[in-house]
C-alpha cells in the first residue's frame, strides 16, 4: 500500500514553520556527504545513466552516497524502458499469439513496468518537475558539521 497524505515536510521546515513539538523529528539521519559510487558490475549503459543522474543530483546538492542502491534500481529501471522503447519502434504494437490471434506485443509489459519504476524513483530522488517542488537541498552555508539544525533559531 502507497503511503497516505501529502509528502512529509523536512525537519528543517516543520522548525521553521513553528510545527507542533511532537511532529518534529530530532533524531533525523543525516547521510555522509559523498557521492555515491556505481557498482563495478554495472553495464555501460546502465554506468552512462548513472553518471548523467549523479551529475545532476549532485548540481541539486542531493547526491549522497546512502542512495546508491537506489540510484542503482532507477539507473537499470531507465536502461530497461530504452531498450523495451527501442524494441516497441521496430516491432507491431499487436503480434501474433500462439493460437493464430493477435495479442500485445509483451515489450509494452516490459516498458510500462518500467516507466512506472523510473517514476517512482525519480519523485524519490527529485528528478521530476513536481517532486522538486518538494525537495530542499542542503547549500554549503547549511553543510557545517552535518547537523541538521544547524543556522536555526
Amino acid at each position: 500500500m502507497g503511503r497516505r497524505g501529502p509528502a512529509g515536510k523536512p525537519t528543517v521546515l516543520r522548525l521553521l514553520d513553528g510545527d507542533r513539538a511532537d511532529r518534529i523529528n530530532t533524531n533525523e539521519p543525516v547521510p555522509i556527504a559523498e557521492l555515491p559510487v556505481c557498482p563495478d558490475d554495472a553495464s555501460p549503459e546502465v554506468r552512462e545513466i548513472w553518471d548523467y543522474t549523479v551529475e545532476h543530483l549532485d548540481a541539486m546538492g542531493i547526491a549522497k552516497a546512502a542512495d546508491r542502491d537506489a540510484l542503482f534500481c532507477y539507473c537499470q529501471a531507465v536502461v530497461v524502458h530504452h531498450k523495451a522503447s527501442l524494441l516497441l519502434s521496430q516491432s507491431p504494437v499487436l503480434i501474433k499469439g500462439t493460437m493464430g490471434g493477435l495479442v500485445r506485443n509483451p515489450a509494452l509489459s516490459i516498458q510500462r513496468d518500467a516507466a512506472y519504476t523510473v517514476r517512482q524513483f525519480a519523485q524519490e530522488f527529485g528528478l521530476t518537475p513536481s517532486a522538486r517542488s518538494r525537495v530542499t537541498a542542503e547549500t554549503d552555508d547549511d553543510a557545517g558539521d552535518g547537523n541538521p539544525f544547524a543556522g536555526i533559531g
